[in-house]
């Protein structure tokens, strides 16, 4: 009878003891939960801002502006090549000629000659068709930047609304646990319960907190990665977004980027196929000869053309090379092609198994909120243990969480099913 009574005391020792050490533990986390809070929100939500105001500062700071802005005077190149009098810049040639280290007779030439390029037939068309072609693959690619900051920026902002929505959660499932912890201080006050199920709701308690910082970080960082992206500190109040009727993946700018610079290697390849062999050079010419025994000058003019051999040591090369980006020009837009259908397949069927699983959400939170309800007032009637009530309580707070993040990721499918299809917000 000794033996049992100092082991009961013994275990009453190690309870006390825990139950301390569990609330100086409460207590410090609650402390740097109060320092964290000093951690102000810095990404804000506007209603005056819009989705589409936001891509627009995403596509000016892109790096991929300079990449442009290359292409463009690439393209401006192009139209000054064609636009111009000649396919090549004219020469000119000075001479002069005499006998003083040879014969010595004073005889004495003078020559001065002009070397003008000649059109090749259909080549200042295929150029002029060029530059058309690479201002508008340029135009695409431009397209084709502002699809890729929509997709940045639709993944940002919904990766910031899932961490809020994580964060409103934690809250609301800490703040439940205090309030069940108080009810069991209550109970335990008037003897109803052991000090081992304070320790266990303050342990709930605790873990409720960890949750909640851990999800206040992972906020930080999407709102950092936010910021990073835009340059801004606001972002849009409303972000959901009407379906697309579209149905095919042919108006993305992707795909017609694509296409346009397979048109543009092509052309390039019509162009090489007239210029693989150097352009005709008219020679107009004027020479002075001063005669070894007349010292009168004789002077003339001369008219020459120089017409190039196709030869092909310099033709094999130049259209090996131009066929050569027009096949990785396609092969870019085969596996852009498989790419793009494969974003929509699955757009589409997450969409529509999303829809689906906020259906079956709702029901079930429909029902784990009840419980938890009548769960909380048969254990403030004594009808029901905490053991069973915690377990009730978590049931329906993950029920609360799917149904919650599962309306989010409904929004962000039909986003992400609007890009697939190209269609910016």
């Amino acid at each position: 009878m000794f033996y049992i009574c100092m082991g009961a005391l013994r275990s009453l020792f190690i309870a006390w003891c825990a139950w301390l050490l569990l609330g100086h533990a409460s207590a410090v986390l609650a402390d740097s939960i109060g320092q964290g809070s000093d951690h102000v929100d810095t990404v804000s939500t506007s209603s005056r801002l819009s989705l589409h105001e936001v891509l627009l500062q995403v596509v000016a700071i892109h790096p991929q502006q300079s990449l442009l802005a290359a292409h463009q005077q690439m393209v401006q190149a192009r139209r000054t090549v064609a636009n111009s009098w000649l396919p090549q810049a004219p020469s000119v040639g000075f001479s002069h000629q005499n006998d003083a280290l040879l014969s010595n007779r004073n005889e004495r030439e003078w020559q001065a000659q002009m070397q003008i390029p000649i059109w090749l037939p259909g080549q200042r068309q295929a150029r002029s068709q060029v530059a058309s072609l690479a201002d508008d693959s340029l135009s695409q690619d431009r397209a084709g930047l502002q699809q890729l900051a929509a997709d940045l920026l639709r993944n940002a902002v919904w990766e910031i609304a899932m961490r809020r929505n994580d964060v409103s959660l934690m809250e609301n499932r800490h703040n439940t646990l205090r309030s069940i912890g108080e009810d069991v201080q209550k109970r335990f006050k008037a003897g109803e319960v052991a000090r081992l199920d304070i320790m266990q709701s303050q342990q709930e308690t605790l873990q409720a907190e960890r949750q909640l910082v851990l999800a206040n970080a992972e906020l930080m960082h999407a709102q950092f990665r936010y910021q990073q992206l835009t340059g801004l500190n606001e972002m849009p109040a409303r972000l959901e977004e009407s379906l697309s009727t579209r149905e095919s993946y042919e108006d993305s700018p992707y795909w017609q980027a694509a296409q346009a610079r397979v048109k543009l290697a092509e052309g390039q390849r019509d162009l090489t196929a007239i210029e693989q062999r150097q352009n005709p050079q008219l020679t107009l010419s004027t020479r002075t000869i001063q005669g070894g025994f007349d010292y009168a000058y004789n002077s003339s003019m001369g008219v020459a053309i120089i017409i190039p051999l196709q030869s092909e040591v310099q033709r094999a090369p130049l259209l090996a090379n131009a066929e050569q980006n027009i096949g990785d020009a396609r092969t870019q837009l085969e596996t852009l092609r498989r790419q793009l259908e494969n974003n929509l397949h699955e757009a589409e069927h997450n969409l529509h198994v999303s829809r689906q699983e906020l259906t079956l959400i709702q029901q079930q939170q429909t029902i784990a909120s009840e419980n938890a309800s009548l769960a909380r007032k048969a254990y403030r009637l004594g009808e029901l243990d905490l053991n069973q009530l915690l377990r009730l309580q978590l049931l329906a707070f993950e029920a609360e969480r799917s149904l919650s993040s599962q309306q989010l990721q409904v929004q962000w499918n039909i986003a992400r099913y609007n890009q697939a299809v190209g269609v910016l917000p």
